[in-house]
């Protein structure tokens, strides 16, 4: 998977930072690689075609494709063949985890796909309970996931959640990614306060963290201060799980005057706002309309209403989701079989 064109690499520490337009803003720091703003641009900007190979530039040099098929909540039955159908369709992103528990599943798709493993940018996550099992069963649950997904390297590997353990977690992907069982390195649910808690014990930046992020959860000060370190923001439940296009009748009225769906307008303000975004569907037509995007464009005055549905209700919810969410899951769900029988 490659992209022509674009300016060289960014240093992988410093020089660089991600605006709240998703474009690199680059700030020469000593001994930094030249880049004109230009040239940054320039890369943003570039002219592909279809949306689902347009990539951004990470701050590892690596690329991630924007548009991304998310695999949380697809039934191990039907995993295979939803995968099949989002390769087919052009979907080049596949995010997986071992909590979502169809990661076997997804691997013989991408075995049967007869796609080469370059063309594909695939990401798991390491759960909870493995995480407060300690490294060895981190490590574990990343093997595990490369045996099940039928690959040799992961894309992407994440902390799912800053639970206990959060920072020796990361540390041993950073060995994994020693190993070249890794590319990069990437956070998941992580608040501003939850990567200050860890940036002084490792090595490697991550390159991304993946949030809830919609026009309902737009935290900018989050998001903001994690563009500034250049690692971007991956956005999932960009439909507020299907509920996002009837949540607001504006949204329909907005929809209607770029020629759209509702879906598409919330979807399309994820990638003006620079996110990587990861839309989940089971409905082919759907799964091909969330990626049929890459025409719209918002007037001002269509992406300042979008930006200002947030309010302080919602971001109080969030806080109460996050304390329950961001804990050693007492069920252990992964552990047995992706912990390597750590416990």
């Amino acid at each position: 998977m490659s992209s022509s064109g674009g300016p060289p690499p960014p240093p992988p520490r410093g020089g660089v930072g991600v605006g709240e337009d998703g474009k690199w803003k680059w700030e020469h720091s000593p001994g930094a690689e030249i880049v004109t703003q230009e040239e940054a641009d320039a890369y943003d900007n570039r002219e592909i075609p279809e949306l689902m190979t347009v990539t951004h530039l990470l701050n590892d040099a690596t690329e991630m494709p924007r548009v991304g098929y998310g695999l949380y909540e697809i039934p191990a039955s039907e995993a295979k063949a939803l995968t099949l159908k989002a390769l087919e369709l052009g979907y080049r992103h596949l995010d997986c985890a071992s909590f979502y528990g169809n990661e076997k599943e997804v691997g013989e798709a991408i075995a049967e796909s007869g796609l080469a493993r370059k063309e594909l940018y695939v990401a798991s996550k390491v759960w909870t309970d493995c995480i407060g099992a300690g490294p060895k069963a981190v490590r574990a649950s990343i093997l595990k996931s490369l045996e099940f997904l039928k690959v040799d390297y992961l894309d992407c590997a994440y902390v799912h959640w800053p639970c206990e353990g959060h920072v020796e977690a990361y540390k041993a992907l950073e060995r994994l990614k020693d190993e070249g069982k890794v590319k990069s390195l990437g956070l998941s649910n992580y608040r501003v306060k939850d990567y200050l808690a860890l940036e002084p014990h490792i090595r490697v930046t991550p390159v991304v963290n993946q949030i809830e992020a919609n026009p309902w959860l737009y935290r900018r000060e989050c998001i903001g201060h994690f563009g500034a370190l250049a690692i971007r923001t991956v956005a999932y439940k960009p439909l507020l799980r299907g509920k996002g296009p009837d949540k607001d009748p504006t949204i329909d009225v907005i929809a209607e005057q770029m020629n759209c769906t509702p879906a598409q307008v919330l979807l399309r303000w994820g990638i003006d706002r620079g996110f990587v975004i990861l839309p989940r569907s089971t409905n082919h037509d759907r799964m091909k309309e969330n990626i049929s995007i890459n025409h719209l464009e918002f007037t001002q005055r269509q992406m300042d209403f979008l930006n200002s549905l947030t309010n302080d209700d919602a971001i109080i919810d969030f806080e109460d989701h996050f304390q329950k969410r961001a804990v050693i899951d007492p069920k252990k769900p992964t552990l047995a079989v992706y912990g390597g029988g750590e416990t």
